[in-house]
C-alpha cells in the first residue's frame, strides 16, 4: 500500500529587536538604538511606543535602528516598547525599557545679603518646568549642628536665626510632586561679625582717659575679645587687648588729639568691622603749680622773649632757607611715592596673573594626564574591540559553513521524500536514511545555534566596546578643546607679565633717579639745620648776656 507524508509548515515567528540602549538623555527628550532582529535580511520596518501616566504614543520608523523622541516632561518616568513588524502586519513580541527624563537642577545659585544673623539665597527657575508642578528643598547647617530643611514655590528665600561669623553650606534642589527630587546644588556663606556698638569716651584727663562700648549682639555663647589701636598724628600706633567691654588708656600726652578704634576678634583671628571715635586730653595748667614753679615760668619767658627779639631776622632767613628745602624735599618725596605706588600696583598686577598662569598650568597638567589615560584606555578598548571583530568574523564563517552543511541534508531529504511513494521496503530504507539525515540536520542545527549565540554576545560585546569608546573620544576632544583654552590664557597671561615685568623695571629706573635726588637734599637740608643749630647756640649766648645785664639794671634802680 501506499502511504503519503504530509508536512505541514507553520508561518515563521518574526525575530525580535536587541535590546534598547539609550544614547542621549535630556530634559525633554531621548534617542533610543537597538539592533538588528537576528535572521532578518533586507528592508526591515519597527513599531516604536511610549507611554506615562496612562498616556502612549507610537511612531513606525524604517530602515533605521534609532529613534529621538521629544516633548516628554521632565522627571517622569516613561515606557519605551520596540517590535519588529512585517509588510503583513505581523509583530514580533515586544522588547521593553523603562527610562526617566532628566529632572533639571536650580542654576545659579547665589548668596546677596549676609548679615550677623540672616542671609539671603537665591538661584534660577530649571528651564522646562514652566507647565510642572515643582517646589524647592533647601537644607542649611553649620559644622557640628543638624542641617535644617525648608520648602518654597519661589527662587528665593532668607535664612535667619543664623549664628555670627559662622560658615553656612546651603543645598537647594527641584522636587516634583511625585516626590522625585533633581541633583543637589551647593554653595556656602560666612555671617558678619558683629562689631563693638556705641562706643563712647569717659573722664579724659592730661594723661589718661576712660574707653568703653556695648558688647555686640548674638556673641553671649562665643569666645571673643577685643582689640583697641590708638595714636596722635606724626607716631606710632599703640595695640592692645582686652576681654571686657572698656579699658583705660594711659600715657597720653596732654593737650593731644587721639583716634581710637576698636574691633571684635574671635579665637582664630577673624575681625569686626572697626568703630573709631576721637578724644583729646587736657592742657597741662602750670598757673596753678606753686610761686617758685610760677616764677621759674615768668624768668624764662622773659629770657625766651629777649632771645626772639635778638635773633628774629637770622633765624626768619634761615627758616625760609629751610622752609624752601622742606617744600623741594616733600615735592622730591611725593614724586618719590607716585611711583612707588605705581611699582607696587605693578607688582601686584604681576603678582595676580603670574599666580593664575600657575593655577592654569596646574590644571593644564592634569588635564593632560586625564586625556592621557583616556587615550590608553581608548586604546585597549580598541585593541579589545579588535579582538572581538575577529572572533566574530571566524564564528561567522563557521556558521556559514554549517549553514552550507545543513542545507546538503535537507536537499538528500527532500529527494528521499519524493521517493517515499515507491515499494514499502524501499520506503522503510529511505525512512531510515531519512530518520539519519534528520539526526545529522538537528545535530548541524544545534551546532549553528550555539555558534549563533555566541555571535550576538560577542556582537552585544562589541557594541558596548564601541559606545564606551566613543564615550572616550568624546572626553578625550573636550579635553584637549579645554587644554588648548588654557594654554591661550596661559599664553596672555604670560604676554602681559612680561608688559608689567617692563613696566616695573621702568618705574624702578625712576624711582632709583627720585632716591639720588632726595638723598642730596636730604644732606642739604641737614647743613641748614647745623647751622640753624649753630646760630641759635650763639644768639642764645648772647641773650643770656643780656639777661644777666638786665636784671643788674632792675637791682641797681631799685636799690637807687
Amino acid at each position: 500500500s501506499l502511504v503519503s507524508l504530509s508536512l505541514i509548515i507553520p508561518s515563521p515567528v518574526l525575530p525580535p529587536p536587541g535590546d534598547i540602549q539609550v544614547l542621549l538623555l535630556t530634559l525633554d527628550s531621548v534617542s533610543l538604538s537597538w539592533s538588528s532582529p537576528q535572521g532578518l535580511t533586507g528592508p526591515q520596518t519597527f513599531r516604536v511606543t511610549w507611554g506615562c501616566d496612562g498616556e502612549t504614543s507610537s511612531t513606525r520608523v524604517k530602515d533605521v535602528y534609532h529613534l529621538k523622541i521629544s516633548s516628554l516632561r521632565p522627571g517622569e518616568k516613561y515606557q519605551f516598547n520596540v517590535a519588529t513588524e512585517g509588510e503583513d502586519g505581523r509583530q514580533s513580541r515586544w522588547v521593553s525599557a523603562s527610562i526617566s527624563t532628566v529632572l533639571p537642577a536650580p542654576d545659579q545659585l547665589t548668596v546677596d545679603s549676609v548679615d550677623t544673623t540672616s542671609a539671603a539665597v537665591s538661584w534660577s527657575q530649571p528651564p522646562g518646568l514652566d507647565h510642572t508642578q515643582h517646589h524647592y528643598k533647601i537644607s542649611y547647617c553649620c559644622p557640628g549642628i543638624k542641617p535644617h530643611i525648608t520648602t518654597t514655590s519661589s527662587p528665593s528665600i532668607t535664612l535667619c536665626d543664623l549664628k555670627p561669623a559662622t560658615e553656612y553650606s546651603v543645598t537647594v534642589c527641584t522636587v516634583l510632586e511625585n516626590g522625585k527630587q533633581s541633583q543637589l546644588v551647593l554653595t556656602t556663606f560666612t555671617t558678619v561679625l558683629p562689631a563693638p556698638d556705641q562706643l563712647t569716651v569717659d573722664s579724659v584727663d592730661t594723661t589718661s582717659a576712660d574707653v568703653c562700648w556695648n558688647q555686640p549682639p548674638g556673641l553671649d555663647q562665643t569666645q571673643h575679645h577685643y582689640q583697641i589701636s590708638y595714636h596722635c598724628p606724626g607716631t606710632e600706633v599703640h595695640i592692645t587687648t582686652t576681654s571686657s567691654p572698656s579699658i583705660t588708656l594711659s600715657d597720653l600726652q596732654c593737650g593731644t588729639q587721639y583716634s581710637v578704634t576698636v574691633c571684635t576678634v574671635l579665637e582664630n583671628g577673624k575681625q569686626s568691622r572697626l568703630v573709631s571715635t576721637t578724644l583729646t586730653t587736657k592742657h597741662l595748667q602750670w598757673w596753678k603749680r606753686p610761686s617758685t614753679v610760677a616764677a621759674v615760668f615768668v624768668l624764662l619767658a622773659v629770657i625766651m622773649g629777649l632771645w626772639d627779639s635778638y635773633a628774629t631776622s637770622e633765624r626768619d632767613h634761615l627758616q625760609n632757607s629751610l622752609n624752601t628745602r622742606t617744600t623741594e624735599r616733600d615735592q622730591l618725596q611725593t614724586s618719590y611715592n607716585t611711583p612707588t605706588k605705581e611699582r607696587d600696583q605693578l607688582q601686584t598686577s604681576y603678582n595676580t596673573p603670574t599666580k593664575e598662569r600657575d593655577r592654569l598650568q596646574i590644571s593644564y597638567n592634569t588635564l593632560t594626564k586625564e586625556r592621557d589615560q583616556l587615550q590608553n584606555s581608548l586604546n585597549t578598548w580598541t585593541t579589545e574591540r579588535d579582538q572581538l571583530q575577529n572572533s566574530l568574523n571566524t564564528r561567522t564563517t563557521e556558521r556559514d559553513q554549517l549553514q552550507t552543511s545543513y542545507n546538503t541534508p535537507t536537499k538528500e531529504r527532500d529527494q528521499l521524500q519524493n521517493s517515499y511513494n515507491t515499494p514499502t521496503k524501499e520506503r522503510d530504507q529511505l525512512q531510515i536514511s531519512y530518520n539519519t539525515l534528520t539526526k545529522e540536520r538537528d545535530q548541524l542545527q544545534n551546532s549553528l545555534n550555539t555558534w549563533t549565540t555566541e555571535r550576538d554576545q560577542l556582537q552585544n560585546s562589541l557594541n558596548t566596546r564601541t559606545t564606551e569608546r566613543d564615550q572616550l573620544q568624546t572626553s578625550y576632544n573636550t579635553l584637549t578643546k579645554e587644554r588648548d583654552q588654557l594654554q591661550t590664557s596661559y599664553n596672555t597671561l604670560t604676554k602681559e607679565r612680561d608688559q608689567l615685568q617692563s613696566s616695573l623695571n621702568t618705574r624702578t629706573t625712576e624711582i632709583d633717579k627720585l632716591k639720588k635726588s632726595l638723598n642730596t637734599t636730604t644732606m642739604e637740608r641737614d647743613q641748614l639745620q647745623k647751622e640753624i643749630e649753630r646760630l641759635n647756640w650763639e644768639n642764645k649766648g648772647k641773650c643770656v648776656q643780656r639777661a644777666h645785664l638786665f636784671i643788674c639794671f632792675l637791682i641797681h634802680s631799685f636799690c637807687s
